[in-house]
């Protein structure tokens, strides 16, 4: 292991030397070791276990206000020289980029480091997790069951030409399992987490093999307004507040928040935030892209528009004397997203409903009108209906049609227990609860 860091860390500073001898006036390296596992299941067995160590480059040039980003994987050290060389030749043959602001300048400290690293997590028992979520799955009514179990343990080395230098490290383990109890009625679970202890494969295996046996011999939906209750992993897809606060989404004109800093755009009781590192949570680093530490941002305080989120080019443009840090350097990105926990239970939650839908998984988000936030899903895997406070009969074949906007401006309760969340649908760890929202849009899905 000390051999490969060592050779991570010369393939940077290889790159960033090069870099400079070809006369860019900008670059920034940053190089990722990462350890990775994955077990694959289906219809309740084992169908792919393996493991793969990479050393990722990904590599900023910028010279005469001309810029590109590259990356490569595992490279050689003639490697490296053909990709920088390569890089910088395209980046020759680029127009100037009007946007064009210098790296900033370092040193930097970063706290704190290695928050969210779990030695244990790169040794564990990958297959046996697997069995474990399976098992709980099918003694919980699913006949079947199907998913995966993925680890990652990632060493990253940075170093630019604005004397930035820094590591930081982090482990996740993440549990995807989807049970059925026939081919029409399914459950999902999910358990991800940075540490080998607050991770759960059999109660999430559980989850799904209950659900799964409560779907069935689902109804058909009328259509109509509903009050619906949606768990943490669909509030994780269908309110994509903080990557939406990203100020290049907002420039362009591919975000519902454009023109609203400042304004009142959720509920009092909705806070999300932006963390760089949430402390024993999921995910997240030290610094970005650019270097720059990354810290604690409030995008939405007490239901108000509070901050975009910067690179150093964006900050910029909106005459910001410093990036947020959350450089993407072409891109501002969130790091970890936190959303506000509330005071409800899910009990509670459905009490209180008198004619409305419990949605517990989705898929296919779609914008019909991404400026105006206006986007339809699929419900995917169980969901019931609610009457006079209960759960009552499984529901399937529609859609859900709605708009951000009104949905932040319709949240009636926010749940007590929050989840971190993510998988493919959810790409950036996300720590939500679950939500009532009220007069949620159903249609028929096509088809049905």
């Amino acid at each position: 292991m000390m051999a490969e860091r060592a050779r991570q860390e010369e393939a940077a500073h290889a790159a960033l030397d090069l870099a400079k001898k070809l006369g860019c006036d900008d670059a920034s390296v940053i190089s990722a070791l990462s350890n990775g596992n994955q077990v694959r299941f289906a219809n309740n067995s084992i169908t792919l276990v393996n493991s793969v160590r990479d050393i990722t480059l990904d590599v900023y040039l910028a010279q005469s206000r001309k810029r590109i980003v590259g990356s490569s994987y595992n490279p050689t050290e003639k490697g490296i020289a053909r990709f920088v060389e390569s890089l910088f030749l395209s980046l020759r043959a680029l127009p100037e980029s009007e946007d064009y602001v210098p790296l900033p300048t370092g040193p930097f400290a970063y706290k704190p480091q290695h928050a969210n690293y779990d030695p244990a997590v790169e040794d564990a028992p990958f297959v046996e997790f697997a069995k474990e979520a399976i098992d709980s799955a099918l003694s919980s009514g699913a006949v079947r069951a199907s998913g995966s179990v993925n680890s990652d343990v990632t060493h990253l080395y940075m170093v630019t030409s604005g004397n930035a230098k820094g590591s930081d490290r982090s482990s996740q383990i993440l549990l995807n399992v989807r049970a059925f109890a026939d081919d029409n009625s399914s459950g999902q679970g999910l358990s991800c987490s940075s540490y080998l202890s607050e991770f759960h494969p059999g109660k999430a295996g559980s989850k799904a093999g209950e659900h799964a046996k409560k779907a069935l011999n689902s109804k058909p939906l009328a259509e109509g307004d509903y009050n619906v209750i949606f768990t943490p992993t669909v509030v994780a897809n269908i309110l994509p507040v903080a990557s939406e606060a990203s100020a290049f989404a907002i420039e362009t004109g591919n975000s519902f928040l454009a023109e609203k800093l400042g304004q009142k755009v959720a509920v009092p009781q909705l806070n999300v935030e932006d963390r760089g590192v949430y402390e024993h949570g999921l995910g997240g680093r030290v610094f970005d892209d650019e270097g720059v530490p990354t810290g604690s941002n409030q995008i939405l305080q007490e239901g108000v528009f509070k901050t975009m989120l910067h690179n150093s080019t964006t900050a910029k443009k909106f005459g910001k004397d410093r990036s947020t840090g959350n450089a993407g350097i072409l891109s501002p990105q969130p790091n970890t997203i936190v959303f506000s926990a509330g005071d409800s239970t899910l009990e509670e939650m459905v009490r209180d409903i008198r004619n409305g839908l419990f949605v517990t998984n989705n898929w296919y988000t779609r914008y019909q009108n991404i400026r105006a936030g206006e986007y339809s899903t699929v419900p995917r895997d169980a969901a019931f209906k609610i009457e006079a406070g209960e759960l009552k009969e499984p529901v399937t074949g529609f859609r859900l049609s709605d708009s951000i906007p009104r949905q932040l401006l319709n949240i009636e309760l926010l749940g007590r227990e929050r989840e971190w969340i993510k998988w493919w649908e959810v790409s950036t760890p996300t720590l939500a609860p679950a939500m009532m929202i009220r007069g949620v849009r159903v249609t028929r899905a096509v088809g049905s």
